[in-house]
Order: C-alpha cells, then structure tokens, then sequence
C-alpha cells in the first residue's frame, strides 16, 4: 500500500489530489464489481406455510457486520456459521481492494500528528466520516468493523469537545481502537491511555497534584472497566486520580500533542486503589500497574461480557451467556477473539430475539442491501444526523446506547431515508436496480418482489405481503415507468419494515 509520502513524491499537491479522487473511483468501481452475476431468488413458503424464521447466519451478518450486500449470504452459507466467523476473526488475511483503494483517497488521515495538528478540525472531522461511511459499507471486514464501532462507543469521544478533537480522534482511530479491536483488552485498554484524544476529552490534561480532576480516573473505572456496580468508591476514584496526574499532551514544540508524564505535576506519593497498595516514587509505572489491575478484576469481565451480548444477542443480556463471556475473559486474560466465538457460536445467538438496528446500522444495511454505489458526502452526513447517530458525536462518555428504547422514538426519519434512497433523491447514493433484476432472471413484478425481499429480508415475502405487493405493483411490463415506481415504493417499505429494521 502506498503511504501518504510515498504519494507526495508523485508531483506535488496537485497530483496528491487527483490521484487520491482516482483511488476513491477505482475504490467505489471495485465494490460494483462484486455483483454477482446470478442471484438466487428466495424459496417462497407452499400456501399455508408459515414463512421460516431467519437464519442464525443471516442473523450473523446483520448483527456481526452491517448486513450483507448480493452474494454474501450464499457465500457465507456456502462456508457454514465457524468457518465464516473464523474468516472474519482474521481479518488481515481478507482482501480489501474497494476500502484500500478508498482509504486512500484521504489525506488528513494518513497526517503523522505533527502534521495534522497544523490543519482544520473541520476538514479532519470530514474525513473520519468519509472513512467510517465507506469501510462499513465496503469492507468485507465485516466482523472487524463492527468492532471498531463498539470499541469506539466504549472508549467514547465527542469530536466537538474542541476544535483540536477531530485532530486528535483521527489519530485516536488510527493508532489506538483500529490495531487492538480485535486484541488483548489489557492492549486496547493501555492504548486509550495513551490517546491525546482521550487525555483532552475527559479532561486528565487538567489534572494536576496541585488541583487534581477526577474526571477521567471515573470514567475509566465506571465506564471503562469496572462498571458503575463494581463495589468501588470514591476514595478509589481520588487514588486514582492521583495516580493519573501528571499524564497530559504537550501542548507545543516539535512534539506537540504526544503523551507524556510531566513528572513536575505527579503525585508521587503512596496510595490505595481496590485494596492495593502502590508505594511511591514510581510515576509511569504506577499508570501500568493500576491498568494491569483494572484489566484483570473480575467486574471488568463482567461488564465487558455484559456489553457485548447486549450489542450482538439481546437489549436484555442473558445471564447464561454473559456468565460464559466473562469465564472466557477471565481464562484467557480478555481475548477479544475468544469472547465473540462464545457469543456467535452460542445457542443464544442462534434462538436470539429480535434486536432494533441502531440508525447507523440501519443506513449502511439498506445501502449494501441493495448493492448502492455511495460516494460519501454531506448528504450521507445529513442523514445520518436526522437518524440520530453521526459517528463520533455523542456528546457524554458512554457512548451511543445500544437498546431499541433509545432509537424507536425516532423512526419517521427511516422511512424517509427508505423512500430517498429508492427514488434516487440522495444525492451521490445510486441503486443499481436493473442490474439487480439482471442477476435476479426476474421477469415480472412478482419475480422482481421476490428478488429484493430476499436482499432486504433475508426470506421470501409471505402470502400476505406478496398479494398485497403484487396488487399494488400491477401486471404491466417492467418497462413500465409506473410499474416501476411502484416497486421502488414496495422496495421501500421492505427497508422501512419491522422485519428489516428489527434483525
């Protein structure tokens, strides 16, 4: 892969920019490629069947990934549920063509932070959505992705705290949630300690022995590791505070925004924290020492096994299940890995209930559901601030919540979405629908009706729905422009549905 310097050599800013738009051409023209050239139509049920629930690897595509795009589904069944999840656990051995090509195409986000401190946080904070938007909706990293997104509501950060934030969170995506999502969570921990992002966000660059903020020592037990439950107090919060003061960003010189401990403002002195003692003098060690001791208590697995079933199984995690996680956590010192393979292969993900897409979930799925070729843009933005979730602006620390109660209050702006995307009003965001119907051999409305619930919804429509679709769309030819507005209509109500926004 070429690195931003390499580009450079290329002849100037100017060719860094054409060529980067080449990329995210060539990036988006390899995602339309993987059409494949035939599409199965979904197995209808016999009159008076009862339409088959969905399958627990449908299930997995939609929950561990942002649902699958034409082929996917067929090809995951091919592999069978392990083999798949397996595939997705190693996703450095997935080529990545489209998203490679994309990420290209950016040039903030290659910025070592030297050179990024000296640009605007506006254009920094476009990137990041341009980045975010395109991998979910390319990248064949599913599993991976995805736990970006839950690593990134972990380990919240709200990117207008300041001007600086969006500077300092493209690194913090980068160097600190990206290399460790799939880790140790002893790793991932360590790295969100040593993000300028998180140090400026939660305020530890004001925290100083002489006047101590007990902001970030908080947030790191309750939200971070612990949990809110976990029995500690708040003489712990203030021992660790104090052994948090002192680690701040610089904050000008050639090392501007790079982590340090400022030995001059660390509370050397001896402490208490969960009943252990930490002597003096030990400064930076002190920081690793007490990581070491948050990572490894047994409440952190708990609460990080709790967390994930509530984001991939259930709005009410299953105490069965979070049990299993946390046992796993613990024997394997928190495998990331080893969590989701407990989660996924478990009987409770195959028998879960059915759980509200979030808003940015719901986007990304109806967009690879139909096989939209986006070029991400303040369109894309706009609408996913009318659906409530813009990555990275939550403003408090724990993250965009993961339970339909949150999200189901908000549904009108979904529909509107569906309507859009189908009738071509997003600008930037084109369906491709006759190469679908091309692939699919469909024929007729009912045919085509078929074709797109079993991309939509993962099943064929019940008698019902079909009847009612089929009426609605009429018998004249597909050429028909009023045959074919009203299955666009159809097409949107599938995406607006329960059945595709409760997965």
């Amino acid at each position: 892969m070429l690195s931003r310097r390499d580009f450079l050599k290329l002849g100037g800013v100017t060719a860094v920019t054409a060529t980067a738009a080449a990329c995210s051409a060539v990036g988006r023209q390899v995602a339309r490629r993987d059409l494949p050239e035939s599409l199965a139509l979904p197995i209808a049920p016999l009159p008076g069947e009862v339409t088959p629930p969905v399958a627990p690897i449908w299930r997995l595509l939609n929950r561990a990934g942002y649902g699958p795009r034409p082929g996917d589904y067929e090809q995951a069944a091919a592999l069978g549920m392990e083999a798949y999840l397996e595939a997705q656990l190693d996703p450095k051995s997935i080529e990545d063509t489209a998203v490679d090509l994309l990420t290209h195409s950016l040039s903030l986000y290659h910025m070592d932070l030297g050179e990024l401190t000296a640009q605007e946080g506006k254009d920094a904070a476009r990137e990041l959505g341009i980045s975010v938007i395109g991998r979910a909706l390319y990248s064949k990293r599913q599993l991976y992705e995805a736990m970006v997104e839950f690593w990134s509501d972990h380990f919240n950060i709200y990117l207008r705290k300041n001007k600086f934030m969006p500077l300092l969170k493209i690194v913090d995506d980068r160097e600190h949630i990206r290399p460790h999502a799939l880790g140790k969570f002893r790793d991932l921990l360590g790295a969100s300690v040593h993000s300028p992002a998180m140090l400026v966000y939660l305020d530890n660059i004001r925290n100083e022995k002489n006047a101590p903020n007990e902001n970030y020592a908080r947030e790191l037990m309750e939200l971070h590791t612990l949990g809110i439950h976990a029995g500690y107090t708040q003489r712990d919060v203030q021992e660790l505070a104090r052994a948090l003061t002192g680690w701040t960003v610089r904050r000008r010189g050639r090392h501007e925004g790079q982590v340090f401990l400022n030995e001059d403002s660390h509370d050397f002195g001896e402490k208490q924290i969960l009943g252990q003692h930490f002597p003096v003098g030990r400064g930076k060690a002190e920081i690793e020492a007490a990581l070491d001791m948050l990572a490894a208590h047994p409440a952190t697995a708990d609460f990080i096994a709790a967390k994930l079933v509530r984001r991939f199984v259930a709005d009410e995690p299953l105490p069965s299940l979070v049990e299993r996680v946390s046992q796993t956590f613990r024997e394997t010192a928190g495998d990331i890995k080893a969590l989701l393979r407990v989660i996924f292969l478990s009987e409770e993900f195959a028998a879960a209930p059915v759980k509200l897409k979030r808003p940015f979930t719901f986007m990304i799925s109806a967009l690879r559901a139909l096989h939209t070729d986006v070029r991400p843009n303040r369109q894309i933005i706009r609408w996913l601030e009318q659906l409530g979730q813009l990555p990275f602006f939550w403003p408090p620390p724990d993250g965009y919540p993961d339970v339909a109660p949150a999200w189901a209050s908000n549904l009108l702006p979904r529909w509107n979405f569906a309507l859009a995307l189908v009738h071509d009003q997003i600008p930037g965001a084109g369906v491709p629908f006759e190469r679908l119907v091309a692939a699919g051999e469909a024929h007729d409305s009912q045919s085509v009706l078929d074709l797109l619930a079993g991309l939509t919804l993962g099943r064929a429509l019940d008698d019902e729905t079909r009847t009612l679709f089929t009426k609605y769309a009429g018998a004249d030819s597909l050429d028909n422009p009023r045959t074919q507005q009203r299955l666009k209509d159809a097409v949107a109500l599938m995406i607006a549905s329960p059945a595709f926004q409760w997965m």
